[in-house]
């Protein structure tokens, strides 16, 4: 059963289950540890675990920026085909899922059938998602990375500007000095 959190009128969060006030970082570190979370509106009753989750995630990214400004544009433009594409190996599965039970009706056998095709099916989409997952991130950890790379060389560039500046000045007083 999840941890009961309310959220009243004064934006303050109430721990149900240890009777205290707690904030937006206590709910991340309890999620952090794996806890089960559940943020209602103490006036209206509303489920707002969704919306409080994706605050922290925005407070997390304003702290510390882990997408660049490209990847959240990105992610916005494609609205629901990027979650979509998350989403394709549960919905394949749930497909199987189905089959495979309009098939256990046939009988005992079926049952075994089912139940080795199922454990194949998910262990072949917990590989896929891994991939995909894996795929994710690494492109995304690179960017940071590339951005600091073109950072560095845009300094490198403005030095070398200012250097070709210098000597072309120190150029043109030889050329006055030697008239």
């Amino acid at each position: 059963m999840p941890k009961l959190v309310k959220r009243y009128a004064n934006r303050k969060l109430y721990d149900t289950e240890s009777s205290t006030y707690i904030t937006l970082e206590n709910i991340e570190e309890m999620v952090r540890e794996g806890e089960d979370v559940r943020i209602i509106d103490n006036s209206t009753g509303e489920d707002i675990t969704s919306a409080t989750l994706a605050h922290i995630v925005l407070d997390q990214q304003r702290a510390n920026p882990a997408f660049p400004v490209s990847v959240l544009r990105g992610i916005i433009q494609s609205g629901e085909e990027f979650f979509a594409r998350l989403q394709w190996p549960v919905t394949q599965f749930r497909d199987e899922f189905r089959r495979r039970a309009e098939a256990l009706e046939e009988g005992g056998k079926a049952i075994r059938e089912f139940v080795d095709g199922t454990q194949r099916s998910l262990d072949d989409m917990q590989r896929r998602l891994d991939d995909r997952f894996r795929d994710a991130v690494d492109q995304l950890t690179h960017l940071p990375e590339m951005q600091r790379e073109i950072d560095e060389l845009k300094e490198t560039v403005e030095d070398l500007e200012d250097r070709l500046v210098r000597l072309e000045a120190m150029a043109a007083q030889e050329r006055q000095n030697s008239k």
